[in-house]
């Protein structure tokens, strides 16, 4: 009975997320049609859009079992931080500081997590950048990167006390939705206040191919991380062509999911490790001239 109930709750949970995600997503995708930098037909996002729907009961097949392991260990009343108990008197506004600390403290952890991947998960965190497109829709990842996720981020943010299972659901929305806008090629831009909050062309300096952005600009959120731990790289005018050099854009969603695959073995160059330990660098080669379907 508590295996069926473990079934039922992940093709719940896989139904709530792939609904809510192609709402976030369709929505950002049309808003990219207001102001375009950059123009994209559905065509050319559809691999995006594919493999953002795949990847979802992929990741949470991978996850789930961990998080249903992390709940049995029974370790987070032992370690919590009664986040919500020192927020609960102030109402209203502890209920939006608590919405505030949450996105920040997930940040700050997202934050360490992308750097580890850049440092020694390059090859499952590849499939992020190898995309020579910028939009919404190649806001993906490989759904390995979800293991990542949530040894980084959910494990640790599940030893806060909130309120309720809402805030979760809340705290998740502004990081997906500022992690669509930061990939789309729209005019909108936050001028002097990317110096807090990452706008797209801080993140397009992420994703360049330019050797001199490589391992820079690495928040999500909040770009104050990368300023004080001193990976940030003001933009200004910029706006570099992305992707990773010598790797073909994946067009499939067959083509995503090998890609750790096969750009292994000689596949990996060195090259990249003297421009401040960066991954990603022109020397990089596929096993083959275009990937495979």
């Amino acid at each position: 009975m508590e295996i069926l109930h473990f079934v039922l709750g992940l093709l719940r949970s896989y139904a709530a997320e792939t609904l809510l995600g192609l709402f976030a997503l369709l929505t950002a995708i049309s808003l990219e049609h207001v102001g375009p930098r950059e123009r994209f037909s559905w065509r050319e996002r559809l691999p995006g859009i594919l493999m953002n729907v795949v990847g979802s009961p992929l990741s949470l097949a991978l996850v789930l079992p961990l998080a249903w392991i992390w709940g049995k260990l029974g370790l987070g009343p032992l370690l919590i931080v009664p986040l919500w108990h020192w927020l609960e008197p102030l109402g209203t506004a502890g209920y939006l500081m608590q919405i505030v600390v949450l996105v920040a403290v997930a940040d700050f952890l997202a934050y360490w997590r992308h750097r580890v991947e850049h440092a020694c998960l390059w090859r499952v965190h590849v499939v992020h950048h190898a995309p020579r497109e910028l939009h919404s829709a190649n806001d993906l990842g490989h759904p390995v990167q979800n293991i990542f996720n949530f040894i980084f981020i959910l494990v640790p943010m599940s030893l806060i006390q909130i309120d309720g299972p809402g805030t979760p659901f809340v705290v998740g929305a502004i990081v997906t939705l500022a992690g669509y806008y930061i990939h789309s090629p729209v005019e909108w831009h936050l001028g002097p206040l990317r110096r807090v909050i990452v706008d797209n062309r801080f993140h397009r300096i992420h994703h360049s191919l330019e050797p001199r952005h490589f391992d820079k600009n690495f928040g999500i959120v909040f770009s104050v991380w990368d300023y004080v731990f001193g990976t940030a790289y003001e933009p200004g005018e910029e706006w570099p062509a992305v992707g990773v050099a010598g790797i073909p854009a994946p067009r499939t969603v067959m083509q995503f999911l090998k890609l750790p695959i096969v750009m292994g073995g000689s596949g990996e160059r060195a090259t990249s490790a003297d421009v401040a330990g960066a991954r990603r660098t022109a020397s990089l080669q596929p096993s083959a001239a275009a990937l495979p379907d």
